[in-house]
């Protein structure tokens, strides 16, 4: 299904628009057609860039297979063929089969509770949360949460808008 809303063109962005772009340039060498949506309402666009500054401070604390296997859990939980496909080319890229994880217990407690707050955050199994509390503080429970729902809110944003997979994604879609 095409897109709802076509991407920005870099030509007849604003200056400012323009500034963000060649800054996630910069960055990461691509601008994804996520961004290049949201750089069409830039309020949008840096809410959305907060998700980093959540996955810093979670890889203070996981693993980046366990932030990796949390992500994927909450984005094939919420349906999302974007971030699924995103992550699961993450797995691919360490050498892993997406369909085949072996998780050691902390990471079952993070695909759990990932899956858990994508179907149904307000039935959190108490017993779920004992389980996580085996690994985290209250605070970094807190911050999985954050980052959970800013998770959610990507997915939520790219499956409403049908954003289209990049280039480099759609090997994995298959």
């Amino acid at each position: 299904m095409p897109a709802i809303i076509k991407p920005i063109v870099y030509e007849q962005a604003s200056p400012e628009a323009k500034a963000e772009y060649e800054r996630q340039y910069r960055t990461s060498g691509n601008v994804t057609n996520m961004k290049k949506t949201l750089l069409l309402h830039l309020p949008s666009y840096h809410v959305y860039e907060e998700w980093y500054k959540l996955r810093t401070a979670l890889l203070d604390f996981i693993s980046h297979r366990a932030f990796i296997v949390f992500s994927y859990a909450i984005s094939l939980e919420g349906d999302c063929l974007l971030c699924s496909i995103y992550f699961r080319k993450a797995l691919t890229d360490r050498g892993e089969d997406a369909d085949e994880l072996i998780l050691d217990d902390e990471e079952q407690a993070l695909e759990q509770y990932g899956r858990q707050l994508s179907r149904s955050p307000n039935e959190v199994p108490n017993a779920l949360f004992t389980h996580l509390g085996l690994y985290y503080s209250p605070a970094q429970i807190v911050a999985l949460t954050a980052f959970a729902g800013q998770m959610i809110a990507t997915n939520v944003f790219n499956s409403a808008l049908h954003i289209e997979l990049d280039e480099y994604l759609l090997h994995f879609s298959s």
